[in-house]
């Protein structure tokens, strides 16, 4: 079990918002109808393999059910075989790639969905 965060401090933090369009490189775009993207979902090293990342998650989940979301997609960054792993696992499934750049220099993304039962 991980260590207890320090007064002040949160071991992660999750981000929501309604997907930008934008062109796939393959499969269904994202469709701001009825998906919710994912924008951020940290966790600190110290409280991984605890099961912090599927509370995490979970709460991540029923927000995008409760704001009547059909999908919730998420990027990960394509050489982060950790968290596509546990994405996986998760129920998430790859539907698209797209490049992002930081600092001059282009990474790929997976764009994973995960699909919402009512």
């Amino acid at each position: 079990m991980g260590a207890a965060p320090r007064p002040g401090r949160r071991p992660g933090a999750t981000g929501a918002c309604a997907p930008r369009p934008g062109p796939g490189r393959r499969r269904r775009r994202a469709n701001p109808d009825e998906d919710l993207e994912l924008k951020r979902i940290y966790l600190l090293g110290r409280y991984q393999g605890n099961g912090a990342g599927k509370r995490l998650l979970a709460q991540a989940v029923e927000f995008a059910r409760a704001a009547g979301a059909v999908r919730l997609l998420l990027g990960v960054y394509a050489g982060n075989e950790a968290a596509l792993g546990f994405y996986l696992k998760q129920g998430f499934a790859q539907v698209a790639e797209r490049t992002f750049r930081v600092g001059g220099k282009a990474y790929d993304d997976h764009v994973l969905a995960l699909r919402l039962g009512t």
